[in-house]
């Protein structure tokens, strides 16, 4: 498969997608980055809080750099995740116990009923722009 370009960037293909460049293509550990944007319901948010300190002492994100909770100033919170690989991520998806699972009881869905609205993706390699 050919490189596709927009623009000056070139993306690579991983799999059947293709993706900007990021670091360690050629290898399984290119960084994974998710967020998870979400709202406790009225009341909710130390038990929230605290649901997500005891599953991450049950369940602990090894493979993560980083796994916390944001406080966005607006009511709503965000829960980010910087994983190792692209394995630790999809194996954190994977989880027999998910932590949105655990999370769903205290989060007042979204106007489009949603829970949680969530992103994720490959780290960009900024090097390679340089």
């Amino acid at each position: 498969m050919e490189p596709f370009c927009i623009g000056i960037a070139s993306l690579k293909t991983i799999g059947s997608s293709y993706r900007l460049p990021h670091r360690g293509v050629e290898s399984d550990m290119t960084r994974m980055i998710a967020c998870m944007r979400f709202q406790p319901k009225s009341g909710k948010t130390d038990e929230m809080i605290k649901a997500f300190a005891e599953y991450n002492c049950d369940y602990p994100f090894t493979e993560s750099l980083h796994m916390g909770i944001i406080d966005l100033g607006t009511g709503e919170f965000a829960l980010i995740g910087v994983h190792n690989s692209v394995d630790a991520f999809v194996d954190i998806m994977n989880r027999d116990v998910r932590i949105s699972e655990i999370m769903r009881e205290f989060v007042e869905p979204h106007e489009d009923g949603e829970a949680f609205h969530s992103l994720s993706g490959p780290e960009v390699d900024l090097k390679v722009y340089l």
